[in-house]
């Protein structure tokens, strides 16, 4: 913002006519809209492609310290710290990582980053 009337005042001294002042100012205050709709865009895309690989990551760590539980249980012979996890919450974190890891895929497949 104060960068554009930084603009409009060099620009004001070198433009005497007020028609094309007032043109330019109209360009350039709809130059400066597009600017931030185009930088909310990319900090919404950023927050997301950041949470969604670290809920997948807690989710997997999850699974891997109970499977590594019951293994050292299995040979140690010794009760396991195994977190326990209802059957609802199981359902989902299945739907999630197929649904994360297959568009993954999916993006692979097309050549996308």
């Amino acid at each position: 913002m104060i960068m554009i009337d930084e603009a409009l005042k060099i620009i004001n001294k070198f433009i005497p006519d007020k028609s094309n002042q007032s043109q330019m100012e109209i360009e350039l205050k709809k130059l400066e809209v597009e600017d931030f709709s185009n930088k909310r865009g990319t900090n919404l895309e950023k927050a997301v492609s950041m949470v969604f690989p670290t809920i997948a990551f807690i989710f997997c760590a999850f699974l891997i310290s109970n499977l590594i539980g019951m293994w050292i249980g299995f040979i140690f012979k010794t009760q396991s710290p195994i977190f326990p996890i209802d059957d609802r919450m199981y359902q989902i974190i299945m739907v999630y990582l197929g649904g994360f890891f297959g568009n993954r895929t999916v993006k692979s497949w097309r050549g996308e980053k």
